[in-house]
C-alpha cells in the first residue's frame, strides 16, 4: 500500500510576484523543520589508562578552568536562559504520543495532500496542495508543493491556477502560468522557513527556541498544560496547550504585528489519524489531520487533510527545476507573436485584447484646480424712510352747490 488514506471524520505576471502575494494571503504555514533534537547522547566507552597517565591527565584539567554549562547554547553571557525541565517533560510525553524520537528520525520522504479553505465574511476560496518532502544524504530537506488556486479573475475564462514551488537543498524555482522563475531572497526564506519531514518539537531547542512551563489550562474543556517557548532572539513567543490525558497538541497561540494593529493567532489541532510507514507496517506516527486558525477570535482557514503517506520512496528527480520555458523566453515570444499579429491586422493591438494581468493601469491625471470666481458683494438693502408727517391743514370740503332731492319729499321738496 503505497499512501494512507485518511477518512475525515466529522497572468503572467511578472517573476510571478503577483502568485506569491496571493499565496501568502490564502495559504497558511506552520511551524517545520527536519532535525533530530531531544535525543539522549552517549557518553563515549571509557578508555582504561594507567594510574600514571590518569592522575598526570588529572592535574592538567585541574589547572583549566570549567566551562560553563550554558556555553554550549552559546555562552551564558548572551543570556540564553535554559529550558524548564517540567516543560521539557510535558513536550517529551508530546513525542511519544506522536510516535516517538525513533520513528520520528526514521521519516525518509513525506507526501501530504490537504484542501485549505480561506474563510472571508462575505465568501470562501477553497485550495488544493500537494506538498512532497525529502531528506538528502546530508540531512538537507527538499521541498516541492504544488498549488490549485482559484482564477480570482486572473485569467480570461478564470480558470483555476496552477502554481509549483521547488527547492533541491541548493536552488530554488517557482512555475506560474507556464513559466519558470528562479526563486530567492525573501520568497524563498518564506517557503522553506518552518517546514518539517517530522514534527517541530523534535528541533525546537536547536532551532534556538526556550521552553517555560506556564501552569495548568483548559481548550475547548480539556484540562492541558500550558508551554510557552521564546525564540533565542525574544521576538517570537508561542504558547501551546498539551492534552493532559494523552499528552496531544491541541491549541497554538501567538500575536503578530505592531502596536496599535495587533492580531491574536490561534491554531486548533483535532481528528489525529495513525499514519504506518509504506516500508515498515509496524512503524507509525500521529499526526492532526484538521487544524483551524482563528485571527481574533474569528475563524479564518480550515486545512482538511486527505492523504498522508511516509517513506513511499519518492524520487529526487520530483525535486528538480519544474518543466517548462523561462519568463524570459515565454515574454519574448508573447511580444514577438503580438507584434506579427498587429503587423498582419495592420492596426496595433488593443488593450482590450490583452488579458488582465498585461494591461497597463491608467496613468493618474493630474489637472491644475480650476480657481474659484470670486463672489461679488451684495449691496446691502437700504431701508425705505418712514413718510413724514403731512403737517398742512387739510381744507374743508366745499359744499355742494345743488343740494340733492330728498327722495322722501316731493319733486318741490314739501
Amino acid at each position: 500500500m503505497e499512501g494512507h488514506k485518511l477518512m475525515k471524520p466529522g497572468s503572467l505576471v511578472k517573476k510571478s510576484l503577483l502568485c506569491m502575494a496571493l499565496l501568502g494571503v490564502l495559504s497558511w504555514s506552520f511551524p517545520t523543520e527536519n532535525a533530530n533534537a531531544l535525543s539522549m547522547v552517549q557518553d563515549p566507552t571509557p578508555v582504561t589508562k594507567p594510574d600514571g597517565e590518569a592522575k598526570q591527565e588529572a592535574k592538567q584539567e585541574a589547572k583549566q578552568d570549567p566551562i560553563p554549562v550554558d556555553d554550549v547554547l552559546g555562552g551564558s553571557d548572551l543570556g540564553i536562559p535554559s529550558s524548564d525541565p517540567a516543560a521539557l517533560e510535558v513536550i517529551a510525553r508530546y513525542i511519544e504520543a506522536v510516535g516517538g524520537q525513533e520513528s520520528m528520525g526514521a521519516i525518509a520522504d513525506r507526501v501530504e495532500r490537504f484542501r485549505n479553505k480561506k474563510i472571508d465574511p462575505t465568501q470562501e476560496h477553497i485550495m488544493k496542495m500537494s506538498r512532497f518532502l525529502k531528506r538528502t544524504g546530508e540531512g538537507t530537506l527538499m521541498i516541492r508543493e504544488e498549488w490549485q488556486l482559484p482564477g480570482l479573475g486572473l485569467t480570461k475564462n478564470n480558470e483555476p491556477l496552477n502554481f509549483t514551488q521547488v527547492y533541491d537543498g541548493e536552488k530554488a524555482w517557482v512555475k506560474a502560468m507556464g513559466a519558470v522563475s528562479p526563486l530567492a531572497g525573501k520568497t524563498l526564506i518564506v517557503f522553506v522557513w518552518d517546514k518539517h519531514i517530522d514534527d517541530f518539537f523534535v528541533s525546537f531547542q536547536e532551532n534556538g527556541y526556550t521552553a517555560t512551563l506556564k501552569g495548568d489550562g483548559f481548550v475547548r474543556d480539556k484540562p492541558c498544560k500550558l508551554v510557552e517557548l521564546k525564540s533565542f532572539a525574544g521576538n517570537q513567543v508561542l504558547t501551546y496547550a498539551f492534552s493532559e490525558e494523552d499528552g496531544l497538541l491541541l491549541r497554538k497561540a501567538w500575536r503578530e504585528g505592531q502596536p496599535p494593529a495587533v492580531v491574536t493567532k490561534e491554531v486548533f489541532f483535532a481528528d489525529y489519524a495513525q499514519i504506518r510507514f509504506s516500508d515498515d507496517r509496524n512503524r507509525w506516527i500521529k499526526t492532526a489531520t484538521s487544524k483551524k486558525i482563528f485571527e481574533d477570535g474569528e475563524l479564518s482557514l480550515e486545512v482538511n487533510y486527505d492523504e498522508i503517506t511516509l517513506n513511499a520512496g519518492v524520487s529526487s528527480t520530483v525535486f528538480g527545476r519544474p518543466e517548462g520555458r523561462s519568463f524570459a523566453e515565454v515574454t519574448r515570444d508573447r511580444d514577438a507573436a503580438r507584434a506579427k499579429a498587429a503587423a498582419a491586422e495592420g492596426e496595433a493591438v488593443g488593450d482590450a485584447e490583452k488579458p488582465v494581468w498585461e494591461k497597463p493601469k491608467p496613468k493618474p491625471v493630474w489637472e491644475k484646480p480650476k480657481p474659484k470666481p470670486v463672489p461679488v458683494p451684495k449691496p446691502d438693502p437700504k431701508l425705505d424712510p418712514k413718510p413724514k408727517p403731512d403737517l398742512k391743514p387739510k381744507p374743508d370740503p366745499k359744499p355742494d352747490p345743488k343740494p340733492k332731492p330728498d327722495p322722501k319729499l316731493g319733486l318741490d321738496g314739501c
